[in-house]
């Protein structure tokens, strides 16, 4: 839907434009339609760029020296190293990262490859390189064309030959590889049989080491009386047993030491020592407490019953203090027995301790002597540890001689390759193909973002916010394979069910329905056809749509208003004679100013020269004075306007229109100049019905999008008559 603004222009109706971009964003990915449509469009672009790439790959892998690939690979196998182990004297690898990278580099270094050149100047006499004075040459093409790699973290070592001869490639890998293996083979053997000398001269003379250094111990031994039985001294056995004892007396002194402290504190107390613990323990004084007790209750009974100074009372409490005084003395026996068992196990401490005392100076004596036996021992278990060590690796020498192999095995062998490796043709066809695509889209892509001007129907409404009026085709476009023998204004006279003159059918209906006509009812349409720039076909459109109005039955008038280039005058205006001018001046008639088109049956109001002084005769009121006087004799009045962007005079013209019409060049035109053009009509005041695009390939055109009516010209071809 449309609706009309204040001015009277017809823009898109907001609530539908609202609805489109609410749910625009629904839509993620652009429309596979368009996409297609868009490729359609540059598919001559598309196969161009592609090829181009195509046959640049090609051309680039042709001239190509084919290179050829052989890979041997390489085992290496790993052990730890022992400092007591032969394998250490034969320089077994280490199962570490660095270990592996140095045989990496190994294997690549000069001296294999030189190996390897000796033996191919014998496996290959016929190649020129083999000549002996050719060997470092040959050694340095070996070396050039093999690249060394380890496998990923693996222990496996590819050895990889690259050459333009697939034979030198499959021999250079292959004896790198054995040379290598031959070279530790060699190394080996080596070390093996330089340090079984080294082993048997240096074990010999350890012997005798070892021999002497136990014959001054013994020596020593029966010199200073250190003989000993179970692993020590008569001296330390002593002083160990003297050490247990008194350790077992100074419990015990501490045990007696403490019940008798506690006992004295318990006196300090104040408790009489009835609490102390030996006490509680005693018979005696249990017994002594039971009669306590029972005295303690017969005074109580009889304090009860007879007065303080009974007889009986009394006798009752002497025999009480009796009692008490019994149950002290036995607590004051025992404390004295506490202190006695103190003094005793303190006394026999202090004999133990002289006997140690006694014992240990003798051992002291022995000690100084043990000083040099103990050196003497180190000694002799040093010079044996070391002569079993070197026996032990003599032992495993000898038993290795001849049994060394390298700590690599060829896993698998080179072999000759039967096509190249570089360049690869299916790669390259692969890429070729790709990048062709690739730059394809990327010169359509190109191709789409640097053309500006306006294409379809969707880029008037949905970015100028106007109608989409209709598309005027190119004669040439409509005509397919002929050519055009008249021009576009005769053609379409000549030709009325043509494609080109139903284009112009299909604007004059835009333009006629729907539109409100002037007060009076009867009156004509004025209708302004304008543009941004020149050159956009604006004149042309205008002199057609006349002449189709015109043949369809209405009284037409096309007015010439751009009087600077007068476009439609000159198909018509020959020579001297009365037009606008004189007509907007008063100096002429409107019949005398009117020309007539006979086979069309269209008039016209033009100039029979461009405007000479700088007096402007399109005022506001000799354009109200035409329009209103035109109105009364015609139907369709049809101004042809200057361009909008160059030339004021089109403002005041279009604003004096019923209906303007915006003509924009199609694929051409930037959309900021339409812009521009609506924004100064609108604020002149004219009603804008909407945008036509002129000089349309409709080939091209029906590829812009589904919506464009040109997508089903070819449904229609046998409407038209061209």
């Amino acid at each position: 839907m449309s609706v009309a603004d204040p001015q009277g222009s017809e823009v898109l109706d907001p609530i539908e434009d609202q609805r489109t971009a609410d749910a625009a964003p629904a839509r993620i990915l652009p429309d596979p339609r368009l996409l297609w449509l868009m490729f359609r469009r540059n598919i001559l672009l598309f196969s161009l760029v592609t090829i181009l790439v195509v046959a640049g790959v090609a051309a680039w892998t042709l001239t190509r020296t084919p290179i050829y690939q052989s890979s041997a690979s390489l085992l290496v196998e790993v052990a730890t190293p022992d400092v007591v182990d032969v394998k250490a004297v034969t320089k077994d690898i280490a199962s570490n990262s660095e270990a592996i990278e140095t045989q990496v580099r190994l294997i690549g270094s000069p001296d294999v490859a030189r190996r390897a050149a000796a033996v191919y100047a014998t496996l290959r006499p016929s190649d020129p390189l083999s000549a002996a004075d050719k060997r470092e040459v040959l050694a340095q093409a070996i070396l050039g064309s093999v690249s060394v790699s380890r496998l990923g973290t693996t222990f496996v070592i590819d050895v990889t030959a690259r050459s333009s001869d697939p034979q030198f490639a499959t021999d250079a890998a292959n004896l790198v590889a054995q040379e290598y293996m031959a070279a530790q083979r060699e190394a080996k053997i080596n070390a093996n049989s330089d340090a079984g000398k080294f082993l048997q001269a240096r074990t010999t003379e350890l012997r005798a080491e070892a021999s002497a250094a136990d014959a001054a111990l013994q020596q020593y031994k029966i010199s200073n009386g250190l003989m000993s039985a179970q692993g020590s001294t008569m001296a330390e056995q002593e002083v160990s047993t003297l050490n247990q004892q008194i350790a077992q007396a100074e419990a015990e002194l501490a045990e007696k030491q403490g019940r008798l402290s506690a006992a004295e504190g318990q006196l300090r107390a104040g408790g009489g020592g009835a609490d102390v613990g030996a006490a509680l323990g005693s018979g005696t004084i249990g017994s002594l407490r039971q009669s306590e007790a029972a005295a303690s209750t017969k005074v109580a009974e009889m304090e009860s019953r007879y007065g303080p100074l009974h007889p009986d009372l009394n006798r009752a409490r002497s025999e009480l203090t009796e009692i008490r005084s019994q149950i002290q003395q036995e607590i004051d026996r025992i404390l004295s027995n506490l202190r006695a068992d103190v003094r005793v196990a303190s006394s026999r401490l202090g004999s133990l301790q002289s006997s140690r005392a006694r014992a240990t100076g003798t051992l002291a004596g022995n000690n100084s002597a043990a000083v040099g036996l103990m050196e003497l021992q180190r000694r002799a278990d040093a010079a044996k540890g070391i002569y079993e060590t070197f026996l032990k690796r003599l032992q495993e020498t000898s038993a290795q001689e001849g049994l060394q192999q390298a700590n690599a095995r060829l896993t698998s062998a080179a072999e000759l390759p039967d096509a190249p490796v570089f360049p690869n043709r299916k790669l390259a066809a692969l890429i070729g193909i790709i990048g062709g695509f690739l730059a394809g889209f990327a010169a359509i892509a190109i191709a789409e973002y640097i053309r500006g001007g306006i294409r379809t129907k969707s880029d008037i409404e949905k970015r100028l916010r106007v109608r989409y009026a209709g598309a005027i085709p190119t004669l040439e476009s409509t005509l397919g394979k002929e050519r055009a023998t008249e021009p576009p204004e005769e053609y379409v006279v000549s030709h009325p069910f043509s494609i080109f003159a139903e284009s112009l059918r299909a604007l004059q209906a835009f333009m006629m329905l729907g539109g409100a006509k002037a007060s009076g009812g009867s009156s004509g349409r004025v209708i302004a056809i304008t543009s941004a720039l020149p050159q956009e076909g604006k004149t042309t459109t205008s002199t057609c749509l006349a002449r189709t109005t015109a043949m369809g039955g209405a009284r037409t008038v096309l007015v010439d208003c751009d009087l600077r280039r007068r476009g439609s005058s000159a198909f018509l205006v020959k020579g001297p004679r009365p037009g606008l001018y004189e007509y907007l001046r008063g100096e002429a008639s409107l019949d005398e100013a009117l020309v007539l088109h006979e086979p069309s049956g269209m008039y016209l109001l033009g100039t029979a020269a461009p405007q000479a002084d700088a007096r402007d005769p399109l005022t506001p009121e000799n354009l109200a004075r035409m329009t209103a006087e035109l109105r009364q004799q015609f139907e369709v009045v049809i101004l042809d306007t200057a361009p909008v962007l160059g030339v004021a005079d089109a403002r005041a013209v279009a604003a004096c229109a019923d209906r303007v019409l915006v003509i924009t060049r199609w694929s051409k035109t930037s959309i900021d100049a339409v812009e521009a053009t609506i924004d100064i009509l609108l604020a002149a005041g004219a009603k804008i019905s909407g945008v036509a695009l002129s000089q349309v390939d409709i080939a091209k055109y029906a590829s812009t999008g589904h919506n464009d009516i040109y997508n089903y010209q070819r449904q229609f071809r046998g409407y038209y008559v061209n």
